[in-house]
């Protein structure tokens, strides 16, 4: 059975993909794997300008990766949902062959 899909749902499922598709993100939902982080202790983990680490968390939200909530003035992150913890352990776990 085909399953058809319409454009919007297509689009969001795409820009989950993306989400995931660049290294850095891909470290910052191992960074997170285990557990919520406040954001203050994801900027210094990845030695880049805060105002990058800060778009790709906004990016991750955005697509459904990742939630976030506030603490007082802090940030904290955290995997989305148990299927996208599924997911990024599946990709932890594939053999890409290099």
């Amino acid at each position: 059975m085909i399953i058809v899909s319409d454009d919007k749902q297509i689009e969001r499922r795409a820009e989950f993909h993306r989400a995931l598709a660049n290294p850095v993100r891909l470290q910052i939902a191992d960074f997170l794997f285990d557990g919520e982080q406040c954001q203050c202790d994801i900027f210094p983990k990845f030695g880049l300008a805060q105002s990058t680490v800060s778009a790709y968390l906004t990016q991750m939200v955005r697509a459904g990766v990742l939630k976030v909530r506030k603490d007082g003035t802090r940030k904290l992150y955290r995997i989305a949902n148990p299927d996208v913890k599924k997911i990024i352990q599946k990709i932890r776990s594939m053999n890409t062959g290099v």
